[in-house]
Parts: structure tokens; C-alpha cells; sequence
């Protein structure tokens, strides 16, 4: 088994379906390594003989099933990538399982869509070179929230004249909520054609009576601690700041919808692994934003000295496990420092939230307030420096405003 080799385990309880598997997989031979199983019970005989990258599972499954088995995984194996690929899912039984799988796919599945998936997730992945990091995301079923969010939502929904238009606004004003609100509704359970890009395209195709069963099942198992100190209100509260500077700038620039989208929905997401920092790491989190104060630096820079890997980089490995698109896993991944970037054709959305990002003075994260600072090597190889000064107005503007 060569080291470079991404390696995967298909469970399913049809041989025919691992055949299938079988012959799709033979296209990929250079980069995965596969091994089958047949049902449940074997694939954990299996898991405890071999380490996997990833686990694909059936969930339907006569013994041990899917969920069984996904809980298993997490609980045993928790640095692996858990994908679902099922033919059938029940919506109440989607939202009470657990949650212990990242991605859901339907059979069938066409090959390129599986290889996609699998591919973009682990190359968030190899961001992170931290082996505790990367199991305390694949870990992250949950995220902290705001409690008040949940009773803005609640009271919403019980007003005669209720809003699903509200709803998605009262999400979006919550980083954790935002990004499970975006893993659900872009499941295959709702049949949807296009990716959902903003909460309130979410809430409009769940409906009320999902949105009220998911946001109690989200309260009962979000309450984690936050250290005395932390704000997660400002967090969220950062996000939408620099969510909608980095809409309007992409706009002001004359950017498609789909990339104002982007831009938006990359802000708000933008400090989501500050909130899996904050639950796995608490006190360390405390002593970052306290050096980052006292030495006047950038918390992501301190970030990296102590923990080798930013809340960027972090974050970005969640949304590319729950099947976000790439192009907001990017967005977030660079947009401390977008030139790190591979691809200097990347979407615009990358250069609006770094640059919304730079403007709004205050990062968000616990208690530092220092400046973050432009790329300017990443603008001027762009050609964007000289824009600069609109984008300024515009921050100004919208400060005043």
C-alpha cells in the first residue's frame, strides 16, 4: 500500500453495488487504495486491521447499519472521513442520528461526482499537517451557538405572520448554525439540483416545520462551554460584518450573483475554525488571543506558531468535510494571506473576503483587536492595488451608514 495513496473503505450489503464500486474505482488506481466490505460487521473487522482515510457506507444494511456503524467510526476512528452514500434517507431520522457522517450521497451515484468529493476533501485536509488537528475536525459534528439564536428562530416560527425570509437572517447572524443549516439542506435527502449558498435559500427549502425540528435538535447537543473572555456573539457578529462588505465589493466590481454569493457566504464562514478551536482547545485559545494582544500580531499568525495550522485552514477543512463548495473552502482556506493560493485565477470571491476582512478593523476573535493586513503582493499581481481606495469608500460608507 504506497503511502501517497488515499485510502478507502466501501461498505454496502448488495455485491452488485460493490462491484460496480469496484470497476469505478479501477479509473483511480494511482491515487486511492480501496477495500470492500460486505455489511457492517465486517467492515469494523476491517477498520480494525487497517487505517482508512475514508469510510463510504451504505445505510441501510441488515446487523450492524450505516448509522451503527458511522457512530463506531467516530467514537474508534475518529481522524476518518465519513461519507454516506444511500438510496433512501428519512428526514427525522437524518437529524437524530447523530450526525456522525460528513458528506451524503444517493445512489446512484455517478463516479465523477464520488472522485469530486472525495478529492476536494482531502485536499482541504492537507492543509492541516497536525495529526490532532485534523482528528479535532473530523470530530466536529457540532459547533458552539448562541443561545438567543435559537429563541429568535422559535419565536419566529410561532408568529402568525412568520418569515422564512427572517429565519435566514436570524441564521445567518450565527457562524455554527450557518455552516449545519448549509451541510443539511445540500444533502441529497432534498433533491436539490444547485448548491445552496445562503441561509436563507436553506430555510426556504427546508421549510418551517424541518427548520423548528432541526434548530431543537441543534440546541440540545451545541451547548459546549465558552471560556470566560470569549465572545461568540462577536464572532458571528465579524462574519456578517465582512460577509457583506465582501458581497458589495464583489459587486461594486460588476461580479455575477453566484459570486457575490460566494463572497457573502465565505465571509460569515470565515472564523468557523475559530469555533472548533474554542471547543477543542478552550484555554490554549485564550493564551493565542492574549499573545496576539500583548505582541500586536494577528491572531492566525499566533495560530500557527502554537498550533501549526490558523482557524483559516481549520475552518476550511469543515466546510470541504461537509460538502460546502469548494469555492467557499477555498475562500476561507487563503483569505489571511490569498497568495499562498495555487491558483492565481482563483474566484473573486477569495480576493473580496480578504480584503473585507482587512477593512473591518476588529478580527473577531476573543479579545484582540489589531489590525489585519492587506496582501499586497496577491492585489498587485492581480492588478487590483489601485482599487483599493474605492474599497475603502465603500467600507466607510457603509460604517457611516
Amino acid at each position: 500500500m504506497s503511502e501517497n495513496k488515499t485510502t478507502i473503505l466501501f461498505v454496502d450489503d448488495q455485491p452488485e453495488i460493490l462491484e460496480g464500486l469496484k470497476r469505478m474505482a479501477r479509473s483511480m488506481r494511482n491515487e486511492w487504495d480501496v477495500s470492500f466490505a460486505i455489511g457492517g460487521e465486517k467492515a469494523l473487522e476491517m477498520m480494525a486491521g487497517q487505517t482508512y482515510d475514508v469510510l463510504v457506507t451504505d445505510m441501510r444494511m441488515p446487523g450492524i447499519d450505516g448509522s451503527q456503524l458511522l457512530k463506531e467510526a467516530l467514537n474508534l476512528y475518529p481522524n476518518m472521513i465519513r461519507i454516506v452514500l444511500s438510496g433512501q434517507y428519512d428526514i427525522d431520522n437524518f437529524i437524530r442520528s447523530g450526525w456522525s457522517a460528513h458528506q451524503f450521497l444517493s445512489k446512484p451515484c455517478d463516479s465523477d461526482t464520488l472522485k469530486r468529493t472525495i478529492a476536494q476533501t482531502i485536499a482541504m485536509r492537507d492543509l492541516l499537517e497536525n495529526s490532532k488537528l485534523k482528528e479535532l475536525v473530523t470530530r466536529a459534528i457540532f459547533l458552539p451557538s448562541l443561545p438567543k439564536i435559537y429563541i429568535e428562530i422559535e419565536e419566529e416560527l410561532k408568529s402568525p405572520d412568520a418569515s422564512m425570509q427572517k429565519v435566514g437572517e436570524i441564521i445567518a447572524q450565527d457562524v455554527g448554525i450557518t455552516a449545519k443549516v448549509l451541510q443539511l439542506v445540500n444533502s441529497p435527502i432534498f433533491g436539490c439540483i444547485r448548491k445552496v449558498e445562503t441561509p436563507t435559500q436553506a430555510v426556504v427549502m427546508l421549510g418551517a416545520d424541518v427548520i423548528k425540528s432541526l434548530t431543537l435538535y441543534l440546541q440540545a447537543c451545541s451547548e459546549i462551554p465558552i471560556p470566560e473572555g470569549i465572545s461568540l456573539e462577536r464572532i458571528s457578529r465579524h462574519g456578517v460584518a465582512v460577509g457583506a462588505l465582501a458581497r458589495d465589493i464583489a459587486k461594486l466590481e460588476g461580479k455575477d450573483k453566484a459570486i457575490c454569493g460566494d463572497a457573502f457566504l465565505a465571509g460569515i464562514l470565515q472564523n468557523v475554525g475559530s469555533l472548533i478551536i474554542i471547543s477543542g482547545y478552550p484555554e490554549e485559545y485564550k493564551k493565542i488571543t492574549a499573545k496576539a494582544n500583548a505582541e500586536n500580531v494577528p491572531v492566525w499568525k499566533v495560530e500557527q506558531q502554537v498550533l501549526g495550522a490558523s482557524h483559516a485552514e481549520i475552518g476550511a477543512y469543515l466546510i470541504a468535510l461537509w460538502g460546502l463548495p469548494t469555492t467557499i473552502a477555498e475562500s476561507v482556506a487563503y483569505h489571511n494571506y490569498p497568495s499562498r493560493h495555487p491558483d492565481m485565477n482563483s474566484s473573486f470571491a477569495l480576493t473580496a473576503v480578504h480584503v473585507a476582512n482587512a477593512l473591518e478593523r476588529e478580527p473577531g476573535l476573543g479579545t484582540a483587536f489589531v489590525e489585519n493586513d492587506f496582501d499586497f503582493e496577491y492585489l498587485e499581481k492581480l492588478g487590483l492595488i489601485n482599487r483599493l481606495p474605492r474599497w475603502q469608500q465603500l467600507y466607510q460608507k457603509k460604517e457611516a451608514g
